[in-house]
């Protein structure tokens, strides 16, 4: 749902970039991404304060999910559009 009415985009140099800015409100990152890159994602998260969630599936899995026919290893979701997926990070929190 974030993926047709919302603004996400797709790759962990995006990720990377958006999370630097400020200007992500998640993170999702699939669970066989490079230790490195999730590592850098992880501490760009933390410190501009934005969550980042490992997906239990391998990053086929997380292309299949977004409608795409390749391997997506992250994505960002700068706005969630009508999707509830920013409850995610609320539930776990909470």
């Amino acid at each position: 749902m974030a993926i047709n009415t919302g603004r996400v985009h797709l790759g962990s140099k995006v990720v990377m970039r958006e999370l630097r800015r400020g200007r992500a409100k998640m993170a999702i990152m699939s669970s066989n991404s490079p230790e490195e890159i999730r590592e850098r994602v992880e501490t760009y998260g933390k410190l501009s304060g934005i969550p980042v969630l490992v997906h239990s599936k391998d990053s086929v899995d997380l292309g299949i999910l977004c409608g795409k026919p390749f391997a997506v290893s992250a994505i960002v979701i700068n706005d969630p559009g009508d999707s509830k997926i920013l409850d995610l990070v609320k539930a776990e929190d909470a």
